[in-house]
């Protein structure tokens, strides 16, 4: 994948990105006059852009699909667990408290749970489309951070139940900051490995207590994750909540963020069934293949209570991505003793850009106990891409783990590749609720799919799918302890683009049919304490690089298996989230039949167990200890099957890495602060990261992080 595709493993606090966890692409073209443009063309733009988002936003409710928690109906009964992470301020952000399964929380820098943004049952919620906006279905490009959203929750299996309409990848759901009644200031300071130091500043401001606020923030970092690795990321960003009645509420928000000098490891393949022998984890590549990215995203939502049991919910955003520039290393053939050929893959002026809106409309109906709840959806998306055009250099024989200098070349880019995607989605829902014996939900939804290709030179590309999709889960209460579910979801969901070292490198396939299956238990050990037992099967199309390195279509790949969450407070003081996935995952068509590709997908691991406590000191409440723990089976390592190996497609080893951290809670002279210091990967476990395309990285190393947040 192109080095822009590593970002998610720079530096985390908690084990979160603090860029966040969506690709950003890549681009082609030389850096001067790349950087040139980008001044040329958004000297103005944060001022403009941001006041006109905002003013649009708020003057025109945005459009946008709800979760059902927040719709017409509560949490009372209710099988799907909420979690809450608006906070007064930022100083006691903790995941694992604000938790409410194993299957995914973010909660400012800190993420924790089985799943992510960019990995639910080894597929990609972000690739795939499925990111929400409180509820609210967006297209996005890597635009979200912690200035305009508080946290992320992971919606799948048992969780999604009350979204009207599902996704068979699953859904990241992130949340957007809200100012509360009291003016608050959040500076917070990071320290990390090698120089790595940060900055963040975040506001709440009531305007007009109760019906006007404001929460922005700025923030500036620079990122060392390994020795020589180094970035420096730019951030600013706020959102604006009205209030004018009970019964109506308006937010729009602006992001924007710069990367700059981002290096990152270069792509290391293997010349035959072996691993990349053990090297130094630090950077050895060259000094001048620097990324450079610039992201803006905004947009606004609307909630309007027309009665008590009639909705409508809007929301509108814009999200654009542009890396100026991004120079990615491979090395290829790599020989047991390191000895390798070393290429750069340069391109430019790589864009998405993508208009997408939500509407909603909820209407419930009181039946004695039950609640009926109808649900009426359209939303739409426009996407424009630009990309290709990029220049491959051979550098000549290297080592990996060596610094080897050399001058920068005069790149030659040819012309891009434009696409455009645009999908009008209208759907139909229907909800049961019957408090403490059932829930019901089913959705019809008819899609109108184009996107046309303009390829220089060649006649233009256009494809069309019209499907229909649809979706029903069924949830019974058994007992008053015990809940039993099962679901079915079809989905037309975007598949991710072609890696840096393909021939075709950076086009997108087509959305692809795509759909779930999944069933399960749920137990309430004790209040506050549950148990989630599921199983799911994922199918959809499989695109990876053929022997001739070309990204397309070979076969269908079936991802089904077992997951596990254990989550709450077993003991006063004590909080704990363990969750557990064990996978079964093949590919099936022609080029598993013919041997061109193993029956195995690549990258994928039978089993990854995570757990993370978090326990306060009964005899000393301001402090907390923290522990965790991630432990995974081999990973596979190529798509090809080896005669050296029996037959058998290169797994790596297992590896499990464990973290511990603690947090200092008290009181300065005019505002509370929390000092929180971890080591991550305590005992410096060594292991190999692995690709999709079969590229190999080494794991982060022992890192010692300090925190220090207050809020004044």
């Amino acid at each position: 994948m192109g080095k822009c595709c590593h970002r998610a493993s720079r530096l985390t606090i908690g084990q979160r990105s603090w860029v966040g966890d969506a690709t950003y692409g890549t681009f082609s073209g030389g850096r001067e006059g790349a950087l040139r443009a980008d001044e040329s063309r958004g000297a103005a733009m944060p001022r403009s852009v941001s006041v006109a988002a905002i003013m649009i936003a708020a003057a025109t409710p945005a459009l946008g699909q709800t979760t059902n928690e927040t719709a017409v109906e509560d949490a009372d009964g209710a099988v799907g667990d909420r979690v809450g992470n608006e906070r007064a301020g930022r100083a006691d952000e903790n995941a694992v408290r604000a938790a409410g399964d194993a299957f995914g929380t973010s909660v400012g820098n800190e993420k924790i749970g089985l799943y992510g943004v960019g990995d639910v049952r080894g597929f990609s919620p972000a690739t795939a489309g499925n990111i929400r906006v409180e509820g609210l279905s967006v297209t996005e490009h890597g635009g979200f951070s912690s200035r305009i959203a508080s946290g992320s929750t992971i919606r799948v299996g048992l969780t999604a139940q009350g979204y009207a309409f599902p996704a068979p990848t699953g859904i990241a759901d992130y949340s957007l900051r809200s100012a509360g009644d009291d003016a608050v200031l959040s500076p917070i300071l990071y320290f990390g490995p090698n120089r790595t130091a940060a900055v963040d500043i975040d506001a709440q401001i009531p305007i007009v207590r109760g019906r006007l606020g404001l929460a922005a923030g700025v923030a500036y970092r620079y990122e060392e994750n390994f020795s020589g690795e180094d970035s420096q990321t730019l951030q600013g960003g706020g959102v604006l909540s009205w209030r004018p009645s009970d019964r109506i509420e308006f937010k729009s928000f602006y992001g924007r963020a710069a990367i700059m000098d981002d290096l990152d490891i270069g792509n290391i393949f293997t010349g035959g069934p072996y691993f990349p022998p053990k090297i130094e984890r630090r950077y050895f590549g060259l000094d001048w293949t620097q990324t450079e990215v610039r992201r803006q995203f905004y947009g606004g939502t609307s909630s309007v209570q027309l009665s008590g049991a009639w909705q409508i919910r809007t929301g509108l955003f814009r999200s654009e991505n542009h890396v100026l520039l991004n120079p990615v290393e491979l090395y290829r053939d790599v020989q047991r003793d390191g000895t390798a050929r070393r290429q750069v893959v340069v391109t430019q002026d790589q864009t998405a850009k993508s208009t997408s809106g939500d509407f909603r409309s909820s209407y419930a109906i009181t039946e004695g106990a039950r609640r009926h709840s109808i649900h009426l959806a359209i939303r739409g998306r426009d996407t424009k891409r630009t990309y290709g055009g990029g220049d491959v250099r051979d550098l000549g024989p290297a080592v990996i783990g060596e610094r080897i200098d050399l001058p920068e070349p005069d790149f030659d880019f040819g012309p891009l590749t434009r696409d455009e995607v645009r999908q009008v989605t209208g759907g139909i829902g229907y909800e049961l609720r019957w408090p403490a014996v059932a829930e019901l939900s089913l959705g019809i939804q008819k899609t109108d799919y184009q996107k046309t290709v303009r390829i220089p030179g060649r006649p233009i590309l256009v494809t069309k799918d019209k499907p229909w999709l649809y979706n029903g889960a069924l949830a019974v209460h058994v007992t008053k302890k015990l809940v039993a579910y099962a679901g079915y979801t079809r989905g037309l969901e975007d598949s991710a683009t072609a890696p840096s070292d393909a021939v075709n490198r950076n086009s997108a396939p087509p959305a692809l049919r795509t759909s779930q299956r999944d069933a399960g238990l749920r137990y309430a050990i004790r209040p506050g304490l549950n148990l989630v037992a599921g199983l799911f099967d994922v199918r959809k199309p499989y695109f990876n690089l053929d022997p001739d390195r070309v990204y397309r279509k070979l076969g269908t790949v079936r991802h089904r298996g077992v997951e596990l969450s254990l989550a709450g407070q077993p003991a006063p003081g004590l909080s704990i989230i363990v969750g557990a996935v064990l996978l079964d995952a093949d590919v099936s068509g022609e080029a598993v039949d013919f041997g061109i590709i193993g029956p195995k997908p690549v990258g994928t691991t039978a089993r990854i167990v995570r757990a993370n406590f978090d326990y306060r000191l009964p005899f000393f409440t301001p402090l907390s200890v923290d522990l965790g723990i991630t432990s995974q089976t081999k990973k596979v390592a190529s798509a090809f099957e080896f005669v050296e190996l029996g037959g058998k497609q290169l797994m790596t080893g297992p590896l499990t890495t464990v973290d511990i951290g603690v947090r200092y809670r008290f009181e300065t002279s005019f505002a509370p602060a929390t000092l929180r210091a971890q080591v991550t990967n305590l005992f410096d476990a060594y292991g190999w990261n692995v690709s999709s395309n079969s590229s190999f990285k080494f794991n982060d190393t022992r890192r010692f992080l300090i925190t220090l947040a207050t809020d004044i």
